[in-house]
């Protein structure tokens, strides 16, 4: 019997077991009317309703994991999820978390979270006392400022309790002092004085309290993006990289300063900071490149700039030279790579070590659509640069076969871009192949170049 006879006759049993248990009794209204709520849903809604004024409105937070209106989290440790429901009032604690408990399959309210501000930023549920249960971590916008407020709170028979309340720029839930308990770290920055400090807030006797700080490097603009990993095998890491604006001085706009916060031992401090100018040492100018994993290896590797020679005028090319940094504040290379992000999302090529001080990159059009950066290698002025390989952007109608044509092979596609190489005829081209050349080429993730925290 066929595969179509098959399921024709499957179709027909189906049907007909349905008939004998009249499932397919039924009027053509009931056939196409929506599924109806569960219980809970409309039990959940009433309790809603009757506690909610006229004025009130739903106002989920604006960021973070958690923005929906109404969120479900077990709170006592019971077993049971609590509804949490976020609203803004008037009044002047305008901003309003409105408790649920699920007792014996019916919501009541349990108790309400007032507040100051404009908005609801973000919230998380996380352990940090160590009992059953998760608590609130619940931040919130202040009019017109920069600074927002942050709280702590812990649920548990039907009360509330606040565990901090400060205010910062950004926060982190994180273990950086390895004690298996989550921790707050805060930073905060001062516009006015431009200046930052990072403090760390840790449960004790019942309420959070803070243990140390760190200053983060002066004159920061803003803060663009937050990684968390390690710094060494047993040290873990917050990565804050921040702008630097026109009052930084001889910087000048564009750059990157990322501070490394970490455990020393049993001091918290910030092991990029220098003593002497207050400014991190881990600095980028004028690209858009952040600390990440750039090796796989479970660590996180700070980048630095070399820039290149170039036989015209007109352009400049850098490479990134990414680091492993050590406790002590000392680094260690780890890769190099040449990283271009203007076109396509973007992508990087790692650069063999023995090219580095002997290479130079210009970029071409071919034709329309076909973009060239030719790596190649640098002797002097004098002399003309030897072509290694070059990397292609290419887009159009005719992008796959244009990307396997003219000693062209394909690397990689996304989207309407397909990215090729074709290999030259310096020396150094003879130390690589495709198949090595496919192993050196990577596109850039989405979320590596885009500065959210």
């Amino acid at each position: 019997m066929g595969r179509i006879q098959k399921r024709f006759c499957l179709v027909l049993f189906v049907v007909a077991l349905f008939s004998l248990s009249g499932c397919l009794v039924q009027s053509a209204d009931d056939l196409y009317a929506l599924p109806r709520q569960s219980d809970a849903y409309y039990d959940l809604q009433n309790a809603i309703d009757s506690v909610k004024s006229a004025d009130a409105a739903y106002a989920g937070p604006l960021s973070g994991p958690n923005q929906q209106a109404v969120q479900l989290a077990d709170l006592d440790g019971d077993g049971t999820d609590e509804a949490l429901v976020f609203m803004r009032t008037s009044g002047e604690k305008p901003l309003r978390v409105y408790v649920f408990d699920d007792k014996d399959g019916s919501f009541a309210l349990a108790t309400v979270i007032e507040g100051d501000g404009t908005a609801f930023d973000a919230v998380e549920y996380v352990s940090i006392d160590d009992q059953p249960g998760l608590e609130i971590v619940l931040g919130r916008q202040l009019s017109n400022q920069i600074l927002q407020s942050l709280s702590v709170y812990s649920y548990g028979s039907g009360r509330m309790v606040e565990l901090m309340n400060t205010s910062y720029s950004e926060y982190k839930i994180t273990d950086l002092n390895v004690d298996d308990q989550r921790d707050v770290l805060i930073l905060r920055r001062d516009a006015e004085a431009r200046t930052g400090v990072a403090e760390y807030y840790c449960y004790s006797d019942g309420a959070m309290t803070r243990t140390q700080s760190a200053a983060l490097s002066r004159d920061i603009e803003s803060i663009e993006r937050i990684t968390t990993g390690y710094v060494s095998a047993e040290v873990p890491g917050v990565f804050v990289t921040s702008t630097y604006g026109e009052e930084s001085g001889n910087l000048g706009e564009g750059t990157l300063i990322t501070d490394v916060l970490a455990f020393r031992g049993q001091t918290f401090c910030n092991l990029t900071v220098s003593a002497q100018s207050g400014i991190s040492t881990q600095m980028v100018r004028s690209m858009s490149v952040y600390a990440t994993d750039i090796d796989d290896d479970g660590l996180v590797e700070l980048p630095t700039l070399m820039a290149l020679p170039s036989a015209s005028a007109e352009e400049s090319y850098f490479l990134v030279q990414w680091y492993g940094l050590k406790t002590d504040g000392t680094r260690e290379k780890k890769l190099t790579t040449y990283y271009n992000y203007s076109y396509a999302g973007g992508w990087y090529l790692v650069i063999p070590e023995a090219w580095e001080d002997q290479l130079t990159i210009s970029r071409t059009t071919e034709v329309a659509g076909i973009y060239r950066y030719t790596f190649s290698r640098w002797i002097d002025r004098e002399v003309e640069p030897q072509e290694i390989l070059s990397i292609y952007t290419i887009s159009g109608e005719d992008r796959h076969s244009l990307a396997q044509s003219d000693g062209r092979f394909l690397l990689s596609e996304r989207g309407e871009t397909v990215y090729a190489a074709s290999l030259g005829e310096s020396s150094l081209s003879r130390t690589i192949s495709e198949e090595k050349v496919k192993t050196m080429f990577s596109l850039i993730l989405d979320d590596w170049n885009s500065g959210e925290t």
